[in-house]
């Protein structure tokens, strides 16, 4: 899915919590030194990106008629379906995520690179599209070319490929073209990008992220395991197919990625 097209990063058989190290602070004792001179000493510092399970989950009740008579199977189906669904459930938390057991996602998480429309949401314009890819440039933290990517929803695309660049409003010159690029930077869009989010007196408002996806960090602790179960409905002959999956979502330099949390699309 998005995510994944986005460049974000997969671990798989995770064990137990994890901690992933990371530069909070780069060594900044660098310089040029006369013959037979050391430089002075210097430290970087060190913080840690945790990362333990959560657990998301689902089950369905199939009919023991219908177990009976479908053809192709019914539990291949559904197992599919319920991939399927987990799939997407993963890359909606990925990208906002932060709700009641739930993984925090980049939205969730990035609270430094903020790009703020208006009191109440506003329209997007060419310059805060600008401003959002320089506030990840200015941490210095594009670590990886490939996987920067702009991700919207289809309302803030379609917004963007009627907007134009400038004020004057020359016919054809939108914000996004047929080549789906922003600033040189790719433009990918999703459904699971919210397009319900409030500020002020605003709702029904839609987002935006540009970053590093390559910081993005998807663990899994299991793969979909498939619990059949026949005897909790036994009486009315139903089998219950229960799903689960352990994983979590970290970033790994939150200062990757920039937001837009307020724009107004209709």
């Amino acid at each position: 899915l998005v995510i994944g097209q986005a460049g974000a990063r997969r671990m798989e058989g995770l064990k137990g919590d994890v901690a992933i190290p990371k530069l909070s602070a780069s060594v900044t004792n660098s310089a040029f030194v006369s013959e037979n001179s050391a430089p002075s000493e210097g430290a970087a510092t060190f913080a840690q990106v945790t990362m333990s399970p959560k657990t998301l989950a689902a089950y369905v009740d199939v009919s023991r008629k219908l177990m009976m008579q479908s053809d192709p199977s019914v539990e291949a189906v559904l197992r599919d379906d319920v991939i399927n669904t987990f799939a997407r459930k993963i890359d909606e938390v990925a990208i906002e995520g932060g709700s009641s057991n739930e993984p925090s996602g980049i939205i969730a998480s990035s609270t430094g690179n903020v790009q703020a429309l208006g009191t109440d949401g506003a329209a997007v314009a060419y310059s805060d599209l600008v401003d959002m890819v320089k506030l990840v440039e200015e941490d210095n933290a594009i670590l990886n070319d490939a996987s920067v990517k702009f991700i919207g929803n289809p309302k803030v695309t379609s917004k963007l490929r009627s907007t134009s660049k400038q004020a004057s409003g020359v016919e054809g010159n939108f914000i996004l073209g047929e080549d789906n690029r922003i600033l040189g930077y790719d433009y990918l869009s999703s459904t699971l990008v919210p397009s319900d989010l409030s500020k002020g007196t605003g709702s029904n408002l839609s987002a935006l992220i540009f970053g590093d996806f390559s910081q993005l960090m998807l663990g899994f602790y299991s793969g979909v395991d498939v619990i059949v179960d026949p005897y909790t409905g036994s009486s009315a002959g139903t089998t219950r197919l229960a799903f689960f999956q352990d994983l979590d979502i970290a970033l790994r330099h939150d200062d990757a990625f920039s937001v837009c949390k307020d724009i107004v699309t209709t």
